[in-house]
């Protein structure tokens, strides 16, 4: 089992979008949590955009062969 970052974008208009970070993986959800405290706006100016009205990051696990 491994861990990615998936960020949940909401917009103005309700949508809701979630989409994964994908550059790294992580063997437990601690280090997985320490990137995000380390890294928040890092991770977030690629979706930034002027109708975004809030942001939530999250660790998950998967399974399988890593990313």
């Amino acid at each position: 089992m491994w861990f990615v970052i998936t960020v949940m974008l909401t917009f103005n208009s309700g949508e809701v979008v979630s989409r994964e970070y994908l550059q790294e993986t992580f063997p437990d959800t601690w280090i997985c949590h320490r990137h995000i405290t380390d890294n928040k706006v890092e991770l977030l100016l690629p979706h930034l955009q002027e109708n975004l009205k809030s942001f939530e990051f999250f660790c998950e696990s998967r399974y399988g062969a890593e990313v």
